[in-house]
């Protein structure tokens, strides 16, 4: 484990000591969940961008053909005069 000391501004802190509270947590543990949610979310869409710009949509078709020929249950249905956005 490392050691950081980190600036907060008081409301912050605040709110910070009131979750952890509300959550049975300590502050170090939010923080560090936080900060690995935060950080998943940042280093995740530079790659999924890049696997997009990679895509060439071969095999979709053959994995399309793979589905069912059979109308939607009642539930799965889109609603009643549904229109794509383009």
């Amino acid at each position: 484990m490392s050691a950081l000391t980190v600036e907060l501004p008081e409301e912050l802190h605040k709110k910070a000591r009131e979750v952890a509270a509300a959550k049975n947590l300590t502050i170090d543990a939010l923080v560090t969940i936080a900060l690995a949610q935060s950080l998943s979310r940042l280093v995740a869409e530079p790659y999924l961008e890049e696997r997009a710009a990679r895509a060439t949509g071969k095999g979709l078709e053959e994995f399309l053909a793979q589905a069912p020929a059979v109308e939607p249950a009642e539930w799965d249905r889109l609603p009643e005069g549904y229109v794509p956005k383009k």
